[in-house]
């Protein structure tokens, strides 16, 4: 803690005074106290953060694959058409 300062000869001094108080003790654990706080609550967040993270990654996985599902459904969609279609030209081709 800083003592009052002294005019000595128009100079300013500044003394150290080296006890340590019961009130320098509390502001150190407060202090320490706060820093845990902070910093637990922001590996929460970023844990928080992480797991979105992995949701969407196995969320695009799964969309993409459901997307390719549907690519080859519709792939064999158009080739089922494309035969009755051509089937029903040759009927309508033989009854003629």
């Amino acid at each position: 803690m800083n003592e009052p300062i002294f005019q000595n000869n128009g100079t300013r001094q500044i003394r150290f005074n080296p006890e340590v108080t019961l009130g320098n003790l509390l502001q150190l654990i407060s202090m320490g106290a706060a820093l845990i706080t902070v910093w637990t609550s922001m590996d929460k967040r970023l844990s928080a953060v992480e797991l979105r993270e992995g949701y969407a990654i196995e969320e695009r996985r799964d969309l993409k694959k459901s997307m390719e599902a549907l690519t080859e459904n519709q792939v064999l969609l158009t080739r089922t058409v494309d035969r009755i279609s051509i089937l029903m030209e040759q009927q309508k081709g033989e009854t003629k």
